[in-house]
């Protein structure tokens, strides 16, 4: 029973390696920080790179910077993004999501409001 068994582990550790398989990621729902920041100069932007390569994604809002500071901002972390793997999600015009790899992003679009008002506004 030690040899059959031994020989069974032996052939099916060589299936394996053919196949290639990759070792699986295990990513606990729940676990995922999702950090807000509104930039304001440059050097802030360091912190953010480093807790987007660090696994957290991070939701940017642009509105406290001028439109060359936002360049400047945009292109840095696309920069960290394509490097890493990260996905990129426009929210709003002056709001960004980047998410890393493994984070799948699933955004719903608005529905249209009609030309009459609810009574919900």
């Amino acid at each position: 029973m030690g040899l059959k068994n031994t020989a069974m582990k032996f052939f099916m550790a060589e299936e394996q390696e053919e196949r290639g398989f990759e070792s699986p990621r295990l990513v606990k729902s729940g676990h995922l920080n999702i950090l807000v920041r509104t930039p304001v100069s440059f050097g802030d932007v360091r912190e953010y790179a480093d807790a987007l390569m660090s696994g957290c994604a991070i939701m940017v809002d642009f509105n406290a910077v001028d439109s060359a500071l936002k360049n400047r901002i945009f292109d840095y972390l696309n920069g960290v993004s394509y490097i890493i793997g990260a996905h990129i999600s426009k929210v709003s015009d002056n709001l960004l999501m980047y998410a890393p790899e493994y984070v799948e992003i699933d955004k719903e679009a608005a529905p249209k409001r009609s030309s009459m008002r609810s009574w919900l506004g």
